[in-house]
């Protein structure tokens, strides 16, 4: 291997040749390096160049209030110096090539780990934090001090402020083929969840009291509850696609090895005790689920007479003995008289469709014609139910 030879610097005859040389080389490299390094922190070549193939980023970036911020300013360390600036340079070489290769994963930044991660120095350089004292959208009372002193950081709740995703997006992931799609929005109620609760018992949580962030004149109720039909069997339908969603996302995030750590909000500073960041600490906002933010599973047992809401597992053994002690309970979702009973046991159990207009004895020959009697003997009749009424004329048992 050949090696770097000093020796005309030792020698006084080809010293001076050596030094005007090695000065030209330094002259250069640096005289390449500074556009190239400008170059390559502009926002053309960011849009252009690195993240091209990314345009639904870019326009984000475009529909955001902060599309004259170079993106250097939010991407790159406030104050960083040149050793700072040129390692930065050298990671983002490894995106480059994952861009150009088709290797990147859309949505970028899928998780919102740059904003969970980034310091308010990064805001702080540009807007005054003492100013920002309280929220000023209507309906709003955010108190930005508060949140600081916990070590919560601007972008915790404003992930989407450089990234505004108010259109329709037009790119596929390279691998998957699956349409891109929007970010969670950390300034939704449910991210509010990741540290606020409902909950008066939970431990050093910030309270989730509506008169805490919200003014009088504010509409509470959100748009799903004042829609036709809402109540009383609207709700229970969306409670249990909520229940049903939020569980989904706790059974991946187990199997991902995601716990389900305590809200960041406990935390006293900027780095939680295991080393992660405030943000890095709180659970994912899809885990919110969203009906939890204004009422506690309380508040859902004690409408409901004290019948488990949601229903747990056990609940298919117990619920005969629940309805009739409760049966008014029941109706507020299953229709009062036999409706609740009949449109389960002598419709989707037996695979028969019920009509709830008309009552079940009128009903019944037709269903026992369509999907015979083997169901019902099986599930609920012995088999001299039916005679009971066929064949002696009597009244059929209850």
């Amino acid at each position: 291997m050949a090696r770097i030879s000093f020796a005309g610097f030792k020698d006084p005859a080809r010293r001076p040749r050596y030094i005007v040389w090695a000065i030209v080389a330094v002259v250069v490299i640096v005289a390449v390096m500074i556009p190239v390094l400008g170059i390559t922190s502009s926002y053309w070549f960011c849009s252009q160049g690195c993240h091209k193939v990314q345009d639904d980023t870019i326009t984000a970036y475009q529909h955001s209030p902060h599309n004259q911020v170079s993106c250097m300013a939010c991407h790159m360390p406030a104050n960083a110096n040149p050793v700072i600036f040129l390692i930065h340079k050298a990671e983002a070489l490894g995106e480059l090539y994952t861009t150009v290769t088709n290797q990147y994963e859309l949505p970028l930044n899928g998780e919102s780990e740059v904003a969970l991660t980034m310091k308010m120095t990064q805001c702080t350089q540009c807007h005054d934090e003492s100013k920002r004292i309280v929220t000023p959208a209507a309906g709003l009372k955010i108190d930005h001090n508060a949140h600081n002193e916990k070590g919560v950081t601007c972008t915790i709740c404003h992930n989407r402020t450089a990234h505004v995703e108010d259109f329709d997006f037009v790119l596929k992931d390279p691998k998957t083929k699956e349409p891109n799609h929007a970010h969670e929005d950390f300034m939704e109620m449910t991210a509010c969840f990741r540290c606020h609760s409902q909950d008066a018992a939970a431990d050093k949580k910030p309270t989730g009291e509506c008169a805490a962030c919200h003014t009088p004149e504010f509409q509470l109720k959100p748009a799903s509850h004042l829609e036709p039909g809402f109540f009383p069997k609207g709700h229970g339908v969306l409670g249990a696609e909520e229940e049903s969603r939020t569980l989904l996302v706790s059974k991946v995030s187990w199997l991902n090895g995601a716990a389900e750590g305590e809200a960041g909000a406990q935390a006293g500073g900027e780095e939680s005790k295991s080393g992660e960041t405030l943000g890095e600490s709180l659970p994912k906002v899809e885990s919110i689920n969203e009906c939890s933010t204004c009422h506690q599973k309380k508040f859902c047992i004690d409408c409901h007479g004290g019948v488990p809401m949601p229903h747990g597992p056990d609940f298919k053994d117990k619920h005969g003995e629940l309805g009739k002690q409760v049966p008014k309970s029941c109706a507020k979702c299953h229709g009062s008289g036999g409706e609740g009973c009949d449109s389960c046991h002598h419709g989707s159990s037996i695979g028969y469709q019920y009509n709830p207009k008309l009552e079940w004895r009128r009903q019944h020959p037709t269903a026992v014609g369509q999907v015979g009697a083997a169901g019902c003997l099986e599930s609920c009749h012995n088999p001299t139910f039916c005679s009971n009424c066929h064949v002696n004329g009597g009244v059929p048992p209850k």
